[in-house]
């Protein structure tokens, strides 16, 4: 079983990074999640907005309420260098919230900013000191 992180953003930039993804390594579909490969890195995709059923509503009314109306993107990862190297092309110049699934909700800019100030920042071993709200844990899915 592999850990799950969960992009949150505005429709508008939903769209684009769906776009990233498609063009960021090799997809295959798949029944549960698609498959995208990155050299040596291999990510499960879900860009169905399916995760959503696991959040609160209480979780869903405080992301709305920062960010506004948003869609989902469930990507399961082997290693946070692998996840982190995606992130930095996601990410750039889109708006929306990263859930870490460790207890944080990140802004993207802020994600982007801790990756330039630490490289080797793992928001697996560092969620004291965050500046989102606690989640509760998503399941993590296998592929």
């Amino acid at each position: 079983m592999r850990p799950t992180i969960v992009l949150l953003s505005p429709p508008e930039d939903h769209k684009r990074i769906v776009t990233r993804l498609r063009q960021a390594g090799i997809h295959d579909e798949g029944l549960i999640l698609d498959r995208l490969d990155r050299g040596e890195c291999g990510f499960g995709v879900d860009t169905s907005g399916d995760v959503l059923d696991e959040f609160s509503e209480g979780e869903v009314d405080g992301i709305r309420h920062r960010i506004g109306e948003f869609q989902a993107i469930l990507l399961e990862y082997s290693g946070v260098s692998c996840i982190r190297d995606l992130l930095g092309e996601l990410l750039q110049g889109v708006s929306g919230l990263l859930d870490t699934n460790f207890g944080e909700l990140i802004e993207y800019e802020e994600v982007l900013e801790r990756f330039r100030r630490d490289p080797l920042w793992d928001w697996r071993s560092a969620a004291a000191g965050c500046s989102g709200r606690p989640v509760g844990t998503r399941p993590v899915i296998s592929t």
